[in-house]
Parts: C-alpha cells; structure tokens; sequence
C-alpha cells in the first residue's frame, strides 16, 4: 500500500480511478491499492468532478515547471514521486549560454554605438547651429543700417531748421566725416534733433542708426538692442543648458556686446565701402547724474574716442545740459562739439515772412517777445491768430517757472529742499537780469549760489543755459521777459531776502545739537562730534 501524504509542488492533480476524477489545488490524502476494487476513500475533498465517460488506467500528473513539460507516469511511480519529491536540476546548454552572452554583448555594443552617435550628432550640430546664429546675429545688425526706420521717417522733414552747422552735420550723418564724432549742445526746442532727422533723410537712413537715450539703463539697453535689431542672445537656444550669474547680467555688459557687434559690422562695411557707419544717441542728459550714469556714458565715450580713431563708426551725441559737455570734455581727443543756439532775429523774421502774411514790423514786434527758438516760431507758422499763440507761450512759461522756483515766504520744514533751491536760482536770475549784458560768468554764478550743483540742476531744468564762453544767460527770450517782470516787482527783494532767513533759520536748528553727558565713556558730545573731558 501506498500513502500520500503532502503535495506541495502539484498545482493541479487529476486521478482517474473507474469512473470518478478528483481534482484539488492544495493538500490530498487518499489510500489506495494496485486493486480497483479495493480503492477507499479516507479524506473529504470539497470539489469533485465525476466523470462516468471514461475508465482511463493510470494517473496523468500535470507538472507545471518552467518549461511547461507535461509528462505522464503511473499511478504508482506518479504517487511515489508525490511523496518523495526530487529536487529539480536546472541543466543549461553550453552552446545556448554562449549564444545569449554574445547577444547579450552585441545588444550593448549596440546601445553604447547609438548613444555615441547622437551625442556626435547632437554636437555637430551644436556647433553648425552656434555658427549660424553668430553669422545671424552679425547679418541682422547689418540689415538696420540699410533698412530705414518707419519712426524716423515719421519726425523728420520739417521746413525750418538752422543752417549755420546744415553741412558739418550732413557729412557727419553722411559719413563723410571719418575720424571724429559730435556732440550736440543746446537748449530744448533749438532744432538739434530736427538736424539729425533731416540729415538722416537726405541720405535715405542708409548706414545710420538712432538710439533714443532713457535714465533707466534697462530700457536704453531695450532701446538699442530694437534700433541695432539685436535681441542680445535672449533667443538662443544655448541659453536652456547654462544660466549666467547675476553680476555678469547688467544693462552696461548687454551695451558692451551690442557695440561689440556695431564694431564687427563697421568694419566689414569699412573694407567694402570705404566710409563709416554712423551711430546716433538722443538726448543723452537723460542719463542719471550717478555712478551708472556716469559708467554709460563713459561706456559710449571710449567707443566714440575709439571708433573714430579707426575712422570706421562715427557717433553723434545730442543733449540739452552744459553739464554734459564738461564731463565729456575731460577725456575727449577726437569730439567736435556743436553749441546749438536759437535764432538770430533777423533769421526768425525771415523765417516767419514764408509762411505768415504779416508785416515785417509786426513779426519784429513777435519776435522780440518770444525770441529765435525754433519750437516757437513752428507753432507760431502753423496758428491762424499769431497773437493768441504768443500769449498763450508766455502764459505756460510763467506757470511751468513759478510752479518749478516759485518763492513762500513761510515754509515749513519739509519744504527746505526746493526752497533752497528756488532761493539760490531767484539770486542767481536778479543777477543775470541787473547785468548789462543780461548773463553772468559760471565764477560768478558759483559764488552767488554757493554750490555748482545747483547751476547744474537749473540747466538741467531748462531755468539757465550756458554758451560756448561759459556765461550763464536766461533759457530763453521768454523767460528773460518773465524774469524781468518779476524781479522788477516792488517787495520782490524783501520777499528773496525773506525766504533766504527762513532757509537759515529751518537749516540752523536742523544743525543744532543738544549737550549730551555720557556716563559711559566720560564723553561730551557736542554738535554731533565727540570730546573726551
């Protein structure tokens, strides 16, 4: 007799004795004898299929092992392996285990051949794509000195300009010119801007760029990367694999690698042309008076000294601030500097006679209250009621000056900036209106004040200009008229000198420090300083 006791590697079991067939996943017991007629069932099993077709004479055991072998044994060599499990050999073929490490083998070979070829790839074509874009780069800021500008066309092509410095800015803005460049002086409305617009035109923009100046750095970086068409690299996909630190980010390093590309096309353009290119920068007292400022311009300055060095840029520079002619003039060698004044009056009369129908006694009658400013006489040529427009000039120039420097007797403390301010500019005006000459020396001017900064500030703010011989005169015609009106006033000097004592007053007590006894340190602190007993 045979005895079963545990299968635990049989899935699935089938035995067929007479017409029955038992199947279990799990634990069987059963006793049996080679007899059929004396086969017994000891153990319960919960699902039995019963099968009366059939009358097989043996077991079939379905072994499921890994390569999914059926075989078919007694019952009784099927029972014995049952209770007596073999452990199973896992016999692998020497050829078939070489063959799957060869494979293996070719599949990394593989792997690492493709992956070394798209990396190769990837770099070729790096390389061929950094090239382009440099050559692109190069190309674009080649195309905005040949292209015009739709803007610039826009403002320029007034009728009335000055021709006394007409050729020298010509062939600068032409080209013709080589080795120098040029600084524009003069007060707002005197037609500097209008002279390089219309110079501009006559050569149809073509190897000429214009840059409007801003006291954001930023935005004058904006500025020139739009006028030069350079996008200073912000499209270039290398950018996605490497993030520059923030101190190598400034507006002054983004205005070096643009004129870096203005110099590689100037030089081309040189070889080919045999003339410069020509770079303008408007209104460049819009810079701050402080150290970026100052760094900008001394950033455009050493290309301009440079550029015209080498004859193959000229760059022509506009402001309206005296100031910014003294600081240029310090490091300039190659600048040839432009004062731009207002008009004669007999060349403002003359003007005015083309487009208006008055007598010439009438326009020298105009003329004497609102004097050569081109800006002016522009307005005046286009209005129908000549008169009107005259006084409502003087009008907006007696509001703008009295709101800038107007004078309050009694002011309270935190006004004490701009009144001392609108006290030094009302000594430094009484004395330009008492000169003969109508003007004081910038000596002069310094002592009245007490502080060059404040000259500097009154320039800036359209109140003064200075001339080529250093004499600080009224902005304008109108605005010596105004100046006249007001300080010819009866109370005008007791209401200056008024203003003059508060400000001492406010700055006095500002300056006053309380006696402090220090136990500490056995300090007498006296007017802010410290003195040991």
């Amino acid at each position: 007799m045979h005895r079963i006791n545990r299968i635990n590697s049989i899935k699935t079991l089938k035995l067929h004795l007479y017409n029955a067939a038992f199947t279990q996943n799990g634990i069987l017991r059963l006793y049996s004898n080679n007899n059929l007629n004396a086969f017994k069932l000891i153990y319960h099993i919960p699902k039995i299929k019963l099968d009366f077709s059939k009358r097989p004479q043996m077991i079939l055991k379905r072994s499921l092992n890994q390569d999914n072998n059926v075989t078919e044994k007694s019952s009784e060599a099927a029972l014995e392996d049952s209770n007596y499990p073999k452990p199973k050999k896992k016999d692998l073929d020497n050829d078939d285990e070489k063959e799957k490490r060869s494979g293996l083998f070719f599949r990394i070979m593989e792997v690492a051949l493709t992956t070394m070829v798209g990396l190769a790839a990837i770099g070729i074509g790096g390389v061929f794509y950094h090239s382009w874009y440099e050559r692109n780069e190069v190309h674009k800021v080649k195309l905005a000195f040949k292209k015009p500008d739709q803007l610039i066309e826009s403002r320029s092509g007034g009728f009335l300009e000055s021709e006394e410095f007409l050729e020298t800015i010509d062939k600068a803005i032409g080209g013709r010119a080589p080795g120098k460049y040029l600084l524009l002086v003069g007060e707002r409305g005197t037609g500097k801007t209008n002279l390089i617009l219309n110079a501009i035109a006559k050569i149809n923009q073509y190897g000429v760029v214009l840059a409007e100046a801003h006291s954001d750095s930023e935005i004058f970086k904006i500025r020139l990367g739009k006028a030069l068409k350079y996008t200073y690299r912000e499209d270039y996909i290398g950018q996605l694999f490497y993030r520059e630190a923030p101190e190598r980010g400034s507006a002054l390093l983004d205005v070096e690698k643009a004129l870096n590309i203005v110099e590689k096309v100037a030089i081309k353009h040189y070889k080919k042309r045999g003339r410069p290119l020509v770079l303008v920068i408007n209104h460049i007292h819009a810079f701050k008076d402080d150290e970026e400022g100052e760094d900008l311009l001394e950033l455009l300055q050493q290309r301009a000294e440079s550029w015209a060095a080498t004859k193959i840029v000229t760059m022509v520079f506009n402001t309206n601030d005296y100031s910014i002619y003294e600081r240029m003039r310090r490091v300039a060698s190659q600048m040839e500097v432009i004062m731009v004044r207002d008009l004669k009056p007999k060349e403002a009369i003359n003007l005015l006679k083309t487009k208006r129908q008055e007598s010439e006694d009438e326009l020298e009658k105009i003329v004497e209250r609102i004097g050569g400013r081109l800006s002016y006489i522009k307005k005046l040529a286009k209005e129908s009621d000549i008169y009107a427009t005259v006084k409502y000039l003087e009008n907006e120039e007696r509001n703008w000056i009295i709101n800038q420097i107007g004078l309050i007797p009694n002011f309270e403390g935190s006004a004490l900036d701009k009144q001392q301010y609108a006290s030094c500019a009302w000594k430094l005006i009484s004395a330009i209106v008492k000169s003969p000459t109508h003007s004081v020396t910038t000596s002069e001017g310094r002592i009245i004040t007490g502080n060059p900064k404040w000259i500097n500030m009154m320039d800036h703010d359209d109140i003064i200009m200075i001339d080529e011989n250093h004499n600080i005169k009224a902005n304008s015609k109108i605005l010596l008229n105004i100046f006249e009106e007001i300080v010819n006033q009866d109370g005008f000097d007791e209401l200056l000198d008024n203003v003059c004592e508060r400000v001492k007053e406010i700055n006095k007590g500002q300056n006053t420090r309380e006696l402090i006894w220090s136990k500490s340190n056995n300090q007498h602190i006296i007017f802010g300083k410290s003195k040991e007993n």
